[in-house]
């Protein structure tokens, strides 16, 4: 798990260093800058990658709401936000602006860890959803850039898949076959069957030359998950897969597939 670079802002010396030791007790995340005021946060975080900010709401010059909301104007992406003050009157403002939490002092360890745990995941959600709309954005692409990144990226073959909240990597030889699925596809996998977002098209194209061959209008199957070809009524043939399953092989399909075996 990558460690979570953390910004403490606090003006009060003890609460600042009360603070810093209680977040340098995670090992998944790192204290990176500890400061006294907005405008020494300012210079730490144009510096460094910071992924969350610890700040306290009243201090001199800038205070916190202010700085937040500079972060969010001018960083992409901007750090997540934690407030930590002795002020109520604030809360409001602070979910306003989409903070992550506002922690009440005086609060014990518990009470901190937990705002960082929820910070955390929001964090890989958020990267993790990224990532998914980058991949996204190849396959269709809408979006050049993103395209030639996700194609130079070395590794296995492999697809996003989300369920359940979670991110999920389906690597190019799990996968059985594929299935179109209305506007979508479905993954049939020795374990269990996925949906993916695209047209069925798209995919098909996607996966030319990957190992997988397409075998009627709407299936592709993985050449190695194949373990034979039979003859049915009338030259018709399915595809008899490893492990269990069929997939009919239609004439149109029949040829190409001959040849991609036979190379």
């Amino acid at each position: 798990m990558k460690r979570l670079n953390v910004l403490v802002v606090e003006d009060e010396d003890l609460a600042r260093e009360r603070l810093a030791r209680l977040v340098r007790a995670r090992p998944d995340f790192e204290v990176v800058a500890v400061c006294r005021n907005c405008d020494e946060a300012a210079d730490a975080i144009a510096a460094q990658r910071v992924d969350l900010a610890l700040l306290d709401i009243q201090m001199p010059g800038t205070d916190g709401i202010g700085f937040s909301r500079m972060l969010a104007a001018n960083r992409e992406p901007a750090p997540s936000v934690i407030f930590v003050t002795a002020h109520r009157r604030y809360a409001c403002t602070a979910f306003e602006i989409e903070a992550d939490d506002y922690l009440l002092k005086p609060f014990d360890s518990a009470r901190l860890h937990r705002a960082l745990d929820a910070a955390q995941r929001r964090l890989q959600e958020r990267e993790a959803l990224s990532l998914v709309e980058r991949v996204q954005a190849a396959l269709t692409g809408t979006v050049e850039s993103a395209a030639v990144a996700v194609e130079a990226k070395p590794g296995p073959g492999r697809f996003m898949v989300r369920e359940n909240g979670r991110f999920l990597l389906v690597r190019h030889e799990e996968i059985r076959w594929i299935e179109a699925d209305g506007h979508d596809c479905i993954l049939h996998c020795a374990k269990a069957d996925h949906h993916i977002d695209g047209p069925f098209a798209d995919v098909a194209q996607r996966l030319a030359g990957e190992g997988f061959v397409q075998v009627n209008r709407s299936a592709l199957v993985r050449i190695d998950a194949v373990a034979s070809f039979e003859e049915m009524f009338k030259g018709n043939l399915v595809a008899v897969l490893r492990g269990g399953g069929e997939v009919p092989v239609s004439r149109r399909f029949r040829r190409q597939v001959m040849q991609r075996l036979a190379g």
